[in-house]
């Protein structure tokens, strides 16, 4: 039914290769479904993709929020702009994971990293660098959010929390970008 053929040949210094289009589910093979991809570009296409999303998710908080809802007055609809901007990343993440897809723990790692980022402060940096504003002293509004951990018991969340909060989640993920590969390596040796 199917011809079997021999795997693609890789670039000499790619050690693993991820096949895009699984051949068992595609049909018969030919070249343009045999196209590969090495572990480090999908490592980078993961953290494009994260930087990308967090950019657009940031500015469209500058477009929506500061140009229309400040602009107008419109405070008064906060809760329904909240429920709107929570749904924009929620799309950012399920277009991203769903092009990442076939990379495996980086559509995983894609989804985590942006959800942790975007509510964990380096969106919020981001919203005021795009915007060439310094971060506000204090930002009373993100008190309530769990992942911004870093700050004092009990007092409101100031730009050197935001700051922190941003640069941990960085750091975590970034580590994982990292590392991640040189697990997986270990485990199959």
């Amino acid at each position: 039914m199917w011809q079997e053929r021999a795997p693609p040949r890789l670039h000499p210094r790619s050690r693993k290769s991820y096949r895009l289009l699984p051949r068992c589910c595609c049909g018969p093979s030919n070249e343009a479904r045999d196209t590969t991809v090495t572990r480090n570009t999908v490592r980078r296409r993961a953290a494009v993709a994260l930087a990308v999303a967090l950019g657009f998710y940031a500015l469209s908080d500058i477009l929506l929020w500061q140009r229309i809802f400040e602009a107008h007055q419109l405070s008064a609809f906060d809760t329904e702009y909240q429920t709107g901007h929570v749904a924009i990343l929620v799309g950012l993440i399920g277009v991203g994971a769903v092009l990442l897809i076939d990379s495996g723990l980086w559509a995983l790692w894609f989804g985590g990293a942006l959800y942790t980022m975007a509510f964990g402060g380096a969106a919020d940096v981001l919203y005021y660098w795009f915007d060439g504003r310094p971060i506000p002293g204090v930002l009373p509004w993100l008190d309530g959010s769990r992942l911004i951990f870093i700050r004092p018991s009990g007092g409101d969340v100031t730009n050197v929390d935001v700051l922190a909060s941003a640069a941990f989640w960085l750091a975590v993920w970034l580590a994982a970008l990292l590392l991640f590969p040189r697990i997986r390596l270990t485990a199959k040796r």
